[in-house]
């Protein structure tokens, strides 16, 4: 009989860090750097061993903590080195801290999606009703695209909301042009994004600012000629 081996899937390593510092059931901050870098750099090992396609992200981050690790090992630091190491061990703590908090962000704009298309049917022209199905399947199709790793997750900037959004798509449209579902949201740049714009999307068509039309297999939405944008100021 063929044994065949699995090993969990991570979006990236700080989600790899996330679980290696949750399974301990403690703070992240508890948990030594040199700890973390060595179950990170062992289950990197094992993805090897297994063949399995490996992300250059993770490479990074397992080249970053042996560092770190390396040079708290040195027999004696200055004050300005000690400084440098504490500086680069809080902003990888900080970063698995930023990317829960993204994570569980995402996962209650998930749950949020699913009630507010149990509980509404979408109208649009010419097909009678759209299910369900046909818009999550676009936002899911993204979602499995998207990967979520450390500064990609471009949180530097602020975040967007489903407001500006709403004006931006609105804005887009006011010359009477059509724009292409899955192009919307296509622009984001992180899972967070890329469910505020599906929100932004479904509040449109709740309030009749916009209706979805769907042609030869794509869903298109187009503008309400009575709506105009709303001011920011």
């Amino acid at each position: 009989m063929e044994l065949v081996f699995r090993l969990p899937q991570f979006e990236g390593p700080l989600d790899l860090l996330l679980h290696l510092a949750k399974k301990r059931k403690i703070n992240v901050r508890q948990i030594p750097i040199s700890q973390l870098a060595d179950e990170f750099i062992e289950y990197v090992e094992r993805m090897k061993k297994l063949d399995l396609q490996i992300a250059s992200d993770f490479f990074v981050m397992a080249s970053q903590l042996m560092e770190l690790k390396s040079k708290y090992l040195l027999p004696s630091l200055s004050d300005r080195e000690r400084q440098q190491l504490k500086k680069l061990e809080e902003d990888i703590y900080r970063r698995i801290e930023l990317y829960e908090q993204v994570k569980q962000l995402a996962n209650r704009l998930e749950k949020d999606i699913t009630s507010f298309l149990s509980r509404r049917k979408v109208r649009v022209t010419p097909v009678p009703y759209v299910q369900q199905e046909k818009l999550t399947k676009i936002l899911k199709a993204l979602l499995e695209e998207m990967n979520i790793r450390n500064s990609a997750l471009k949180l530097k900037r602020l975040p967007i909301t489903v407001d500006q959004v709403m004006n931006e798509i609105v804005t887009e449209l006011t010359n009477g042009s059509e724009l292409e579902v899955y192009e919307i949201l296509k622009k984001s740049s992180s899972k967070y994004e890329l469910i505020v714009r599906f929100l932004a999307i479904l509040e449109l068509i709740h309030f009749r600012k916009v209706e979805l039309v769907s042609r030869d297999g794509t869903l298109l939405v187009r503008g309400y000629e009575a709506f105009e944008p709303q001011s920011n100021g």
